[in-house]
């Protein structure tokens, strides 16, 4: 396990290794050799220090802010799946996932300019395809963001065609720093840039609807994990997101096919669920995800990804200045419930940033559209969106 001590070579070392006599600075291109089957691709890591804005880096925001048209603003409120630009249902069978670049793609990412993509275990084949479909959204400034958390929620960890680590559950781990290091450089290879990790969640008795995916029952232990993982993915350039707010390992079901609740008041959320996500925000956590999870005592009958009370909990109690994103919005917990313009336009009022693959795309657009024109929204609530969400791209290079 590394120690905090050696945090400061373990960059040099890890770059050193793989790049033999190469100096490291704060941009290190590293190089692995392809094999006879396969090109891998050339990785630059980024370290990312604490953001210090200055006023000149605002000003740049807010000229960038100032050119983007209504339409540009509305779209930038979501991340997206390759196949939800092209109008596509949800992917089933292996060949209705997008796997490389095609002018009906490159023409819906034009005309839908959203913040990011998420690719999942479908739309990745080998090295090379997934790296030159990322180009696609790396030359147009996008997130392109993965779950690759260890254990077996990955999605290039457990493809055999892809020569990296495979790592335990995070619950198993003594190594978080180690395990997101290896997982940031790889990931960077690939051309993402947005990990939907590190889970933040306390399990029940290592059980529960988290399971071994939460680093553990107690909040302590949790924390500390928790932020040698944050320094990790800084260290390495990776963007990171604490999930799931308020908190998941004591829901009562699984929020992927209907409502989960949690039936805790505030008091009880801050002497423990809370406790990894404040040690999350302290340690400079650019994103939060919060999830569809019910806690009647403070969201009434809504989940806490449509309820303005959590979100204003986590935003003002809990002092988070970054952006928040919602857990998916194909999930049951809302598909069940809300129609997808609703649910959009539900969850930005209330408070997030950034709306995670809504169930329809074009529904969820054209009630935030309607919306800003009746005055509902106003120009003035999104642009503070897109500031928060500028402002973690400038930060990490993006």
């Amino acid at each position: 396990m590394f120690s905090r001590s050696l945090r400061k070579i373990i960059p040099v070392l890890a770059m050193t290794l793989l790049v033999g006599c190469n100096s490291v600075t704060s941009e290190t291109s590293v190089t692995t050799a392809p094999t006879e089957t396969e090109t891998e691709p050339t990785v630059t890591v980024t370290s990312v220090t604490e953001p210090v804005p200055t006023e000149t880096e605002a000003d740049e925001i807010s000229v960038m802010i100032d050119q983007m048209t209504m339409d540009q603003k509305i779209y930038a409120l979501f991340i997206v799946t390759p196949e939800q630009l092209l109008g596509s249902d949800k992917p089933i069978a292996a060949e209705e996932y997008i796997t490389e670049q095609t002018p009906e793609l490159l023409s819906a990412l034009d005309e839908k300019p959203v913040s990011g993509v998420v690719m999942f275990g479908g739309n990745i084949i080998d090295p090379e395809q997934i790296t030159d479909l990322n180009e696609a959204f790396n030359s147009r400034g996008m997130f392109v963001c993965i779950d690759e958390e260890g254990g077996d929620i990955v999605r290039i960890g457990g493809n055999p065609n892809f020569d990296v680590p495979w790592f335990l559950p995070a619950a198993e781990t003594n190594d978080p720093y180690g395990m997101y290091m290896e997982i940031s450089i790889y990931l960077k290879k690939y051309g993402f840039n947005l990990d939907f990790a590190p889970v933040t969640d306390i399990s029940v008795d290592g059980g529960g609807v988290i399971g071994d995916r939460a680093f553990g029952s107690d909040p302590q232990n949790v924390s500390s994990k928790l932020e040698d993982s944050l320094e990790a993915f800084k260290t390495f350039g990776m963007i990171s997101c604490l999930k799931h707010f308020p908190g998941h390992g004591a829901a009562s079901a699984d929020s992927h096919f209907g409502a989960a609740l949690v039936d805790k008041s505030l008091e009880e959320l801050e002497k423990y669920e809370f406790i990894p996500f404040v040690t999350g925000i302290e340690n400079g956590a650019p994103m939060v995800m919060v999830g569809h999870i019910t806690v009647p005592q403070i969201t009434g009958d809504l989940p806490s990804t449509l309820s303005p009370e959590m979100m204003s909990i986590l935003r003002n109690d809990l002092g988070f200045e970054g952006i928040i994103i919602t857990d998916s919005f194909w999930m049951e917990a809302i598909t069940n419930e809300f129609g997808s313009g609703e649910a959009a336009l539900m969850a930005l009022e209330a408070g997030a940033d950034i709306v995670l693959m809504p169930d329809d795309l074009d529904e969820a657009y054209k009630a935030v559209k309607a919306a800003v024109e009746s005055g509902e929204l106003t120009e003035e609530e999104i642009d503070a969106k897109i500031e928060r969400i500028l402002k973690v791209k400038k930060e990490y290079g993006i």
